[in-house]
């Protein structure tokens, strides 16, 4: 099945330059401003320019920048690598944007080990955790280009206070497209139909508050670009093993959509969350929800351990992360709830 491959990042880009008229919208940059996309908000658009303010490198002063401006009104957008745009001005974030509530949207670009060569320290392993703990903060990791533009003007035009979008760099599989479903706060369900020339037309997706139980053997639940591989999971399931599996797509990690994860537990019995992060940053949020009845659950992540220099997909496999994997642990998930 063919795969159209798009930078999740030209998403977020495409957002800001169709949508940046606004008057209330200006941009604080931090010296990457055009590999994360966040310039395209002023590349074809010079009348804006007056509306974009660079700090040079200096995270917690960009979120002190912010902050000020969505005090006056305005409707500050930043943005860098999701590792430095998390972790160096955390304490920013806390005790100046979110105690507050302030309207601030931040951009955690390159999140994930889509940096790759980069290596570890450029690699965000950690920041779902760092930005999901915060009262206040609004949470959403899209899982391609496509998703990341709506979800980009969703956090920007209708999310009244701070959120966090983390996306990736590198080409990603296009997996929605502009009819897809997508409301904030509520998971997308997506089946696995059978083989089209088209890999995203293999699947239906629905809401989850419209999806009706399709009886399926497990639950796999994902956010962000590792979703392709929970999908393709889905794909080996059923054609070497012949198990129906429901992916849940958790686009908005928070607020969480609670109602969405106790019916994929209750009903499918086996749960497996995937995320390109530290295992149990996103696996523990779910697992919040979902644990304490009979249920079989995992996680799969990264292993407790920093990322290295690499081409993303290498890396991918090497930390674990692709849909063989996903499907191996998947299985013997299901074998082990069906032994006990």
């Amino acid at each position: 099945m063919k795969v159209e491959m798009v930078p999740t990042r030209f998403g977020f880009g495409a957002c800001l330059d169709k949508r940046g008229d606004d008057p209330r919208i200006v941009t604080v940059h931090a010296d990457i401003s055009s590999s994360i996309m966040i310039a395209d908000f002023e590349k074809k658009h010079p009348e804006r320019q007056s509306r974009v303010v660079s700090v040079g490198i200096a995270e917690q002063n960009m979120m002190s920048v912010a902050a000020g401006l969505a005090l006056e009104g305005k409707i500050p957008i930043t943005g860098t690598y999701g590792v430095f745009a998390a972790g160096r001005p955390w304490d920013q974030i806390r005790t100046t944007i979110c105690y507050d509530r302030l309207n601030v949207k931040i951009a955690g670009a390159h999140g994930g080990i889509s940096v790759g060569a980069d290596g570890a320290t450029h690699q965000a392993l950690e920041e779902i955790s760092l930005m999901a703990v915060l009262p206040n903060m609004t949470v959403v990791v899209p899982a391609d280009a496509v998703e990341t533009e709506r979800l980009a003007g969703a956090v920007i035009f209708d999310v009244k206070g701070p959120a966090y979008l983390r996306f990736g760099r590198e080409a990603t599989p296009v997996v929605t497209s502009e009819s897809t479903p997508l409301v904030l706060g509520t998971a997308n369900v997506i089946r696995y139909r059978g083989r089209k020339p088209s890999f995203r037309d293999a699947f239906e997706t629905v809401l989850s508050s419209s999806y009706k139980d399709e009886g399926e053997s497990l639950s796999i639940v994902a956010c962000g670009p590792i979703l392709c591989e929970a999908m393709r999971a889905a794909v080996i399931l059923k054609e070497e093993f012949g198990l129906e599996t429901r992916v849940v797509n958790l686009h908005t990690v928070k607020p969480l959509d609670r109602d969405a994860l106790l019916r994929a537990a209750r009903e499918t019995g086996a749960m497996l969350t995937c995320e390109e992060h530290q295992k149990g940053g996103f696996g523990n949020i779910v697992a919040g929800v979902v644990c304490g009845g009979p249920l079989a659950f995992d996680s799969l992540g990264v292993e407790d351990r920093f990322g290295e220099s690499g081409k993303p997909w290498e890396l991918m496999v090497r930390l674990g992360l692709s849909a063989e994997h996903i499907a191996s642990r998947a299985k013997r998930l299901v074998e082990a709830r069906k032994g006990s």
